[in-house]
């Protein structure tokens, strides 16, 4: 591929990419126009919430400003006739972290990795430009600067994912040929069962977020019913739920983690106790039990089990099929190539990610999502931050001391 051909498919996949997260608001708001409307209405306010949804999805703060009359009507008051949502809806920065790592796999990429990350991105942040510039006028309104960053971050998150994850990943090549092979192992060690750690909960959340579905289906039929939608209104409010799905999948991993998550001030849902109030009419939200099972502090245990498992299967990674002993003479070996020494500092560095990694989901998933109480929703990101990290330290430390014992009683067995 030459660099003419790459840099035209990069562009493309950029459109394309937006044309897919615009469509997934554009389109069930296009179908409530025509059905429901009559074409009544004027679509160019459905191509704005469309905007909205898009950007709210990359995280990009929405200011809210409503009409006195329709603030009354809601029963808002004039304190809270204007307010900002800024908890991202995941699914649609999820795409957009995908699309990136897709186009940072390409060949195209290895050959012309500097041109393709500034097309990309630049492509991306001009599209966003466009997309506010030309935004009708309406009740959200948002920062220029947020929307044409926000959105980018996210595709070259997943640039960047390509850059150093995978097989025969450039960045890995790189630091092959620089450190030494005691170093590289235990960062490979730490940064795999770190990261094992962090997407083995996510989808252990994922399977449980599930299961609540099935549970309470009758619970958020019910609430379907209660909104009244129609046909073309639920279509539109299930397309909104499959962009917020990630975002209550992260929720559940802080449940998981420990401290839990806020649905409004005062509303606090956590395995040490839920504190609900009156939540939001929203059929998702019909999974969350009005309070935590019995036994429901054990789940705690779910973060170090996964852990331990990466630890395990990160063990001959660092130390090899043969470990030995975990302390060797110092005569015969350096203070730094001590087994014991390298598993404690690639858990450390495996605590380290899944901290950060906790901070930035938390941070993503938290803020505000209305007027009055709501403007306090999800977990505290310094919270998560510590519990997780901790969490995936001992987890991983257990797993990596656990997996050289029990290689090393195979080898003596034999």
């Amino acid at each position: 591929m030459n660099a003419r051909l790459n840099a035209l498919a990069t562009v493309l996949d950029v459109v394309v990419l937006v044309g897919l997260g615009l469509g997934l608001f554009f389109a069930p708001l296009t179908l409530v126009w025509a059905f429901d409307d009559g074409f009544a209405t004027d679509l160019l306010l459905s191509w704005a919430i469309a905007v909205d949804g898009w950007m709210l999805g990359h995280g990009v703060p929405l200011t809210f400003t409503l009409d006195p009359l329709l603030a009354q009507s809601l029963s808002l008051g004039d304190t809270n006739s204007n307010f900002v949502v800024d908890v991202a809806l995941l699914g649609v920065g999820l795409l957009t972290l995908l699309w990136g790592y897709r186009i940072g796999r390409r060949s195209g990429t290895r050959i012309y990795p500097v041109s393709t990350w500034f097309l990309a991105v630049g492509t991306l942040v001009a599209l966003s430009f466009a997309m506010v510039f030309f935004l009708p006028a309406h009740m959200v309104s948002m920062e220029l600067m947020d929307a044409l960053v926000r959105p980018a971050l996210f595709l070259a998150a997943g640039l960047a994912l390509a850059t150093w994850v995978g097989s025969r990943a450039p960045g890995g090549q790189v630091l092959e040929g620089v450190l030494p092979e005691g170093l590289l192992a235990v960062l490979r060690t730490g940064v795999k069962a770190g990261g094992a750690s962090l997407v083995g909960l996510v989808g252990v959340a994922a399977l449980s977020v599930a299961g609540l579905v099935l549970v309470s289906f009758g619970t958020m039929i019910t609430l379907y019913e209660s909104l009244q939608p129609g046909v073309w209104g639920i279509i539109v409010l299930s397309m909104a739920q499959l962009a917020l799905l990630p975002t209550a999948i992260v929720w559940s991993v802080m449940w998981m983690v420990g401290p839990g998550f806020a649905l409004g001030t005062g509303a606090l849902v956590s395995p040490l106790g839920s504190t609900l109030q009156a939540v939001p009419a929203l059929p998702i939200l019909g999974i969350i039990p009005a309070n935590p099972p019995v036994g429901a502090i054990m789940v705690i245990a779910i973060p170090l089990a996964v852990s331990f498992i990466a630890g395990v299967a990160a063990t001959a990674m660092l130390l090899g099929e043969k470990p030995g002993s975990l302390w060797r003479s110092v005569q015969s070996t350096e203070i730094h190539q001590q087994p014991l020494l390298r598993i404690v500092a690639a858990s450390a560095l495996a605590g380290g990610l899944g901290a950060f990694g906790g901070f930035l989901l938390a941070a993503m998933t938290s803020g505000a999502a209305g007027p009055g109480r709501f403007q306090n929703v999800g977990a505290d990101p310094a919270q998560i931050a510590l519990w997780w990290g901790v969490e995936i330290f001992v987890g991983v430390l257990l797993g990596l001391v656990s997996g050289a014992l029990g290689r090393r009683s195979q080898m003596a067995a034999r």
